[in-house]
């Protein structure tokens, strides 16, 4: 039951010191990485041979505990009654924090810059997001983040690719 509590002080002082260098410098932080004892793994659902041609991946968080703390999802093509080239993201756990996939598109500069983004921020837990879609050019190669939100806070997985 002690490991219960750790999040909730980590969150909170993650929030005093972000709220500190606002104050003090006018600016909210940066994204910061995912807690360490958080776990990240992914899934993908090839929709041609190899990874040249479209396909969609899942990203999958959780917590120290192993309890799901959030999913999100880039679908490439419409599959089972939802649409393609669309983003989607799932608040699993009651934390405080909702869960946002971000999406930029056909980005080859290695500069991450977002064009779309799904995000539970602001809802009570469990929720999920509607799709959010746009057509985007076949084959087109999209990189993924997925952060964990609340106001300005944000802790973020690194990047991973999909293709349109």
């Amino acid at each position: 039951m002690k490991h219960r509590l750790i999040l909730p002080i980590r969150m909170a002082l993650a929030t005093l010191m972000a709220a500190t260098l606002v104050l003090a410098t006018g600016q909210a932080p940066a994204a910061a990485s995912l807690p360490s004892d958080y776990k990240v793994t992914t899934s993908v659902i090839l929709h041609g041979s190899d990874y040249s041609q479209s396909y969609t991946r899942m990203i999958f968080i959780k917590n120290g505990w192993g309890e799901t703390v959030g999913t999100a999802e880039f679908r490439a093509d419409p599959m089972d009654g939802s649409p393609g080239d669309a983003l989607g993201a799932c608040d699993e756990l009651a934390d405080g924090l909702g869960v946002e996939i971000r999406m930029d598109i056909g980005s080859s500069s290695g500069f991450y810059q977002t064009d779309r983004i799904a995000s539970t921020r602001g809802r009570n837990s469990p929720t999920c997001t509607g799709w959010v879609t746009g057509d985007i050019a076949e084959n087109t190669p999209v990189a993924l983040k997925v952060c964990l939100v609340s106001g300005t806070l944000e802790y973020c997985t690194g990047v991973y690719y999909a293709r349109s």
